[in-house]
């Protein structure tokens, strides 16, 4: 059903003029931040910060940028079936590993599933790429821990409205219930 392409794997989303024209956010916060918690020191603002949290996603043109080099909204809402559905996600509250040293890294994975345009499952969750990376930035950068990711899925499916759901999991987050998954769930239309 689904047809990997680029490095980084990603779904889509399209809105129909009936459909929702923004994504669905469900974000289970599951611990709130720590009032205690000490910003200049990354390991103790990591054990208290919540869970890992979307801040923005949306569809987003492959070759296109806005005018200082960002991802832009795709503008149209049709995709014929198999075509690349390129998006971006970006996230809040990330974990870093070894957090405050160079060169940390964070790890996270994604899961997707098709669904009805009422939201019943059409297929099972799939494993589709865990994606890493290392930081190039100091501890105490207030965008320390925050990350972006990108990348495309061309989901093979016949004439319809749809729902592509992305589960997005933080795989250094190993304290009880802040590894929970968040999900981004974009309505599809093939023509």
């Amino acid at each position: 059903m689904f047809k990997y392409s680029s490095f980084a794997a990603m779904f889509m989303c399209i809105a129909f003029p009936a459909m929702a024209q923004a994504p669905i956010l469900s974000v289970p916060p599951n611990a709130p931040a720590s009032a205690e918690a000490d910003r200049s020191n990354p390991a103790a603002w990591q054990a208290a910060m919540p869970s890992l949290e979307i801040v923005a996603a949306f569809v987003a043109e492959k070759d296109e940028r806005g005018e200082n080099g960002e991802h832009i909204p795709r503008a149209s809402v049709e995709f014929a079936s198999g075509e690349e559905v390129y998006f971006y996600v970006s996230f809040a509250n990330v974990a870093r590993n070894p957090v405050g040293q160079p060169g940390a890294e964070f790890l996270i994975s994604l899961r997707a599933q098709v669904r009805s345009a009422t939201g019943e499952p059409l297929s099972p969750w799939l494993d589709i790429h865990r994606y890493s990376g290392s930081m190039t930035m100091a501890p105490d950068d207030p965008e320390y821990f925050q990350s972006w990711i990108t990348g495309g899925l061309g989901p093979e499916l016949p004439p319809g409205q749809y729902q592509l759901a992305l589960e997005f999991t933080d795989l250094f987050r190993t304290e009880l219930g802040m590894d929970a998954p968040v999900e981004v769930v974009f309505d599809l239309v093939y023509p």
